[in-house]
Formats: C-alpha cells, sequence, structure tokens
C-alpha cells in the first residue's frame, strides 16, 4: 500500500483481482529466466530492446547511430508490475486531481504500456485509445510487459499526428508520452498546430498531459503554446531529465485543495507509490503577458486558432 493511502473506500472487484493475478504470473515468466536480452528488433533508424536487469523488465528505444544512452522507453517492477517506476508516468497520475473519473483517455507513445496498463487497471468505467508509431514496440508491450487490449482498451499502429487528423473523438484525459532515443520529441508532435489540434479533442472540462525531456528544443515552445491554448497549466518536475506539463480549462486550485484531493485519490486507489511527493512539486505556471496593444482573447475551448471546428 502507498505512503498516502489510507483503507480503500471499495474493494478490488473480480476483474481487477483477475487483472492483477494475470500480471504476476506474466511478470514472473520474465522472472525466472535466465536470459538477459529478451527481445531486439530495427525499427527505422532505432532498434527496440527488452533486457531483463534483476527484478525489473527494461525497454529500450536505441538510436542505431548513437551509441550509450541511459534514456529508457519503460521498466516494469516483476515483483509488483503495477507499480509504476518510471518518475514521470508516477507524475502523470495527477492528471485524476482535475478529472478523478475520465470517461475516455488517450494515449499516444506506448513505450512498455505500463501506465495504460495501471490506468486500465483502476479506471474500470474508462474507455482507453493508445497510439504508438513502431510496431516493435507494440510487440514489446504486449509480450514482455502484459499490455493487453481489451474490449475497453484499443491500439492503433500510427503516427499521432495522423491519427488525430483522421479522428473525430473527444477525450476527457489526453496523455502524450512522445519521445525517442536522447529524450527528444519528434518535431512534430511538439509544435503549436499539433498541440492546437489536441486541444480541439478536448472538452471544457478536460485536460492534456505532455511528459517532455528538459533539455528538448522545443521544451520552452511547448510552454508558451500551452499557455496560449489553455487557462491554467501547472508543470510537475519528475526526479530524471523529463517535465510534465498539466493543462486544462478548469480553474486552477489551492495547495490546501490539491492536497485534499490527492488524500482522496489515493483512497480510491492504491497506486503503490506516495502521490502526495508529486503533488509538493506541482508548480503553477501563469500566462504570457499581453503586448501593448495586442488582443488578449484566448482561443476559443472548442475551436483554436487555424483549426476547423471538430
Amino acid at each position: 500500500m502507498n505512503a498516502d493511502s489510507q483503507e480503500r473506500s471499495h474493494p478490488i472487484d473480480p476483474w481487477q483481482q483477475a487483472n492483477e493475478a494475470r500480471l504476476l504470473r506474466n511478470a514472473r515468466r520474465w522472472a525466472e529466466t535466465r536470459e538477459t536480452t529478451l527481445f531486439t528488433e530495427q525499427w527505422q533508424g532505432y532498434y527496440v530492446a527488452v533486457t531483463r536487469e534483476g527484478q525489473r523488465l527494461v525497454l529500450w528505444m536505441l538510436d542505431a547511430e548513437t551509441a550509450n544512452t541511459d534514456w529508457i522507453q519503460s521498466a516494469l517492477d516483476l515483483r509488483q508490475p503495477l507499480r509504476l517506476q518510471s518518475s514521470y508516468t508516477q507524475a502523470m497520475i495527477l492528471s485524476l486531481l482535475w478529472l478523478p473519473s475520465p470517461r475516455s483517455i488517450f494515449l499516444s507513445g506506448l513505450g512498455g504500456g505500463c501506465l495504460a496498463t495501471t490506468l486500465h487497471h483502476h479506471l474500470t468505467h474508462a474507455r482507453l485509445t493508445c497510439v504508438e508509431i513502431a510496431a516493435p514496440v507494440v510487440t514489446a508491450a504486449t509480450r514482455f510487459f502484459g499490455f493487453q487490449p481489451d474490449d475497453r482498451l484499443s491500439l492503433s499502429v500510427s503516427d499521432v499526428r495522423a491519427f488525430l487528423q483522421q479522428d473525430t473523438a473527444s477525450y476527457d484525459l489526453m496523455l502524450l508520452d512522445i519521445f525517442c532515443d536522447h529524450g527528444v520529441s519528434p518535431e512534430h508532435a511538439t509544435e503549436a498546430a499539433f498541440l492546437a489540434l489536441c486541444r480541439n479533442r478536448i472538452p471544457p472540462h478536460g485536460l492534456l498531459a505532455i511528459n517532455l525531456g528538459n533539455n528538448d528544443p522545443a521544451f520552452h515552445s511547448v510552454a508558451s503554446a500551452l499557455r496560449a491554448l489553455f487557462s491554467t497549466v501547472y508543470t510537475c518536475r519528475g526526479r530524471g531529465s523529463t517535465t510534465v506539463f498539466f493543462a486544462t480549462d478548469l480553474p486552477p486550485r489551492t495547495p490546501e485543495q490539491l492536497l485534499e484531493e490527492t488524500r482522496a485519490l489515493a483512497q480510491r486507489h492504491d497506486f503503490l507509490f506516495s502521490l502526495s511527493f508529486w503533488t509538493s512539486r506541482l508548480r503553477q505556471l501563469h500566462p504570457d503577458p499581453v503586448a501593448p496593444g495586442a488582443d488578449p482573447v484566448r482561443p476559443s475551448p472548442r475551436h483554436p486558432p487555424g483549426l476547423p471546428p471538430p
């Protein structure tokens, strides 16, 4: 049980019990193997690999032209497969402070599927749509990490921008974790036009969360674009080299409100890590000052500039 948890308000339902047992069986299989390199496959200019390091599985997406990296795509604790390992995936759970019971969730940048699997397990009334461009990553997630699509969890192998340009659905939560080796996101997934496209898929009560490398060349332009598109933007610095942005048109929360909502969230779900640690790292970004003579009106929540109505 995590450091924030009190006794849960509701017991685990039978589906959750069966799902947790399935994930533990999958983890035990890889914990018992003597192999350390379980999977390798080339995709475009990268090698996708899965290695076992003690009691963890690690998913890599390695630049074929560059040796040595410490950037991993995903990690799985073989003793507790539902305990998120990467600091930014733990931080992204704070999206639920604003929307504790989302009905529809969009995730892009699958990795091992750990975040999707965790949300799918805890939010049993939500539908999740996952998009991943690299087929070998999907293979690794399903074969080794326990990611398993079903009637509530769908998966498309596609570029996220191309998918959203064809997709007309609206999502309460959009969670973007799109980066390759060395923590740099593809340029077309950080442009203002792409962020506006995402904004157009979120209802007024919705939220967009983005994980971004701190040294990504687009870091500051993403922050500015989010402040132009949304009325409320927070950041949460991870333990490593990334920051999660949370952008919404819901009003800002006081520190006291955030702590109260954190306690309520921890009581509903045992995420096996401290939510309050991440809440303490939330920082609100204020809108850019309006230049003299500029129009201070923000874009319509449903019609960002340069895009047609959905």
